[in-house]
């Protein structure tokens, strides 16, 4: 008995340091590749912290300076990468305007901290990153998904800040919107996981579950991609966010005030108009999980019947939540884009020009 016990505890004892070689091992390759794509990063422009106290938020400015307008692109929920995904589609807006791309806490390049991630205090780390990075106001706010609700915060508070919204499918904020959603708090489990991405085990799982990229990168640009969504897994603010959700949304949805502040909508994901345009989106959609290597279910065998009762609920959620969401913030005009919810990954061009569109014509 003695000797069985003996054997196990040294089995045991060699599997703890091989686990600790191979996590060690994971750490170094980890660091090392994290500090060459930071190094990367500067070079291409993204890397740009700016102190807000006790940590910095990264700012990264393109296009053009002296343009018309200031154009302060806010990433959906954990979406790390967005500084560069949106670059295709920005690239339509940089010539004649300066974008913005800011980092919240725990995103990409920008530091962590452990403070709830309320809309009020993103807001706010938003305000004091521009006035830190010496960007003036009035700015077009142009938010996606989640941050549809820090920009109706936003602009309802600090109305004199804005000139203008641009919503890239912002989450569909009604009375009820989050009704179903559990509410929940930073736990064990999160920081378990933030620890692991700290050791760079996430550098075995990105892109194999939902985070895909589409064709349309460039090899060094998937690589910086996921280099940026690897800084973004290992932040506890990111967690807290996911936690505040509900409040956060409910918090965008309560602080509205009707104004004139020119705004736009982009409805992507409610925004299907014609069985074509569905089945596009089917194909493309299933040629990104064939390049991810995921499984792929056949989406031909999909009726013209199905994908009608498909485009029915999408125009009977516009009027029920996207209409009466636009007539409560107020001088909002919809535009009808039908695809992915990233839509500006899925279709760049068509999105950028949209609002280049009604960035021009502003003042006409």
């Amino acid at each position: 008995m003695k000797k069985a016990v003996k054997i196990t505890g040294r089995i045991l004892l060699i599997f703890l340091m091989i686990l600790l070689l191979f996590s060690l091992i994971t750490f170094i390759i980890h660091r090392v590749k994290t500090n060459q794509e930071i190094s990367l990063l500067k070079e291409k422009g993204y890397y740009n912290p700016v102190s807000v106290g006790d940590y910095s938020l990264n700012v990264a400015k393109f296009g053009n300076e002296n343009g018309e307008h200031t154009i302060v692109s806010l990433a959906g929920l954990g979406m790390g990468d967005y500084s560069l995904a949106e670059r295709q589609m920005t690239a339509a807006l940089e010539k004649d305007n300066m974008v913005v791309f800011i980092d919240r806490a725990g995103y990409g390049l920008s530091g962590d901290t452990d403070h709830d991630m309320t809309t009020e205090y993103i807001v706010e780390d938003y305000r004091k990153a521009l006035q830190n990075a010496g960007i003036e106001e009035p700015y077009i706010l142009m938010p996606h998904s989640i941050s549809g609700a820090y920009a109706n915060y936003w602009s309802s508070k600090y109305p004199d800040e804005i000139e203008a919204v641009v919503f890239v499918d912002g989450t569909q904020l009604s009375e009820h919107a989050f009704d179903d959603e559990p509410e929940s708090t930073v736990d064990f489990s999160d920081k378990a996981l933030a620890f692991l991405a700290k050791l760079g085990f996430s550098r075995y799982s990105i892109r194999k579950y939902y985070y895909l990229l589409p064709d349309n990168y460039t090899k060094e640009e998937q690589r910086l991609c996921d280099a940026l969504e690897l800084m973004t897994e290992d932040s506890i603010a990111s967690a807290s966010e996911s936690c505040l959700l509900p409040q956060n949304g409910m918090e965008g949805w309560n602080s509205i005030i009707t104004n004139d502040i020119p705004k736009l909508y982009i409805c992507s994901s409610w925004g299907f108009q014609t069985v074509e345009e569905f089945r596009a989106y089917l194909d493309w959609f299933t040629a990104l999980k064939e390049k991810n290597h995921l499984k792929v279910s056949d989406s031909t065998g999909i009726s013209d019947e199905k994908i009608q009762e498909h485009i029915e609920k999408a125009e009977e959620l516009r009027q029920e939540i996207i209409y009466p969401y636009a007539e409560k913030m107020g001088n909002c005009e919809v535009a009808l884009l039908g695809g992915d919810h990233m839509i500006y990954e899925q279709k760049p061009d068509e999105c950028g020009e949209i609002i280049k569109s009604f960035i021009d014509g502003l003042y006409d």
